[in-house]
Formats: C-alpha cells, sequence, structure tokens
C-alpha cells in the first residue's frame, strides 16, 4: 500500500490534470482478455491511444466482461482498478456536464 494515499482525494488530482504515461506509446492496442472467459480466450478489452492523444476502447464482446477483485480469483487487478478510476472520471464528467 502507498503510503499517505488517499484514494478519494489523489485519484480526482490525477483526473483533473493532463499528463501523458512515458511507457504507453501510440497506435498500440493494449489488450486484456476477462478473468471468466472458461477456455473459450473471448472477452477482451483494448485501449489504444493515438498520436494526437485522443483515446479509443472496445470490447470484443456481446456479454459482459468481468475482472474480478483480489479476493475473487482475479487476474488482472491493476485493470480492474483502472476500471474503477475510469467509472469515477464518467461519474465526474456526468456530474460536471451532464448528457
Amino acid at each position: 500500500m502507498v503510503k499517505n494515499f488517499d484514494p478519494d482525494k489523489d485519484i480526482k488530482k490525477i483526473l483533473e490534470e493532463p499528463f501523458w504515461i512515458k511507457t504507453v506509446s501510440p497506435n498500440i492496442g493494449y489488450t486484456r482478455l476477462h478473468d471468466d472467459h472458461d477456455g473459450t480466450f473471448t472477452g477482451s478489452v483494448s485501449v489504444l491511444f493515438d498520436e494526437m492523444g485522443d483515446a479509443r476502447m472496445t470490447i470484443d464482446s456481446r456479454e459482459p466482461i468481468r475482472f474480478r477483485t483480489w479476493g475473487g480469483g482475479g487476474m488482472s487487478l491493476r485493470v480492474r482498478t483502472a476500471l474503477l478510476i475510469l467509472a469515477e472520471a464518467i461519474r465526474l464528467d456526468n456530474e460536471e456536464r451532464p448528457q
């Protein structure tokens, strides 16, 4: 655990400050298979950022895909955490600019 980490405060700070992560390359798709594919190897999420920094996201499934928690057999805990942060970003944008 990160010392003095306050997710409610720190995540909002990150979400509201534009930045780029140096290890993420533009025009490369980052894909992760979900935890409950049951050997079918279908149901993944992909994110790609173009050279302008615009994000594109796809899900290759008609059914919901699931990224489990650390207590429930999760194989992609960082992806699950990122999706939690995505949910907060969507909540904040909807609060500020309802559609």
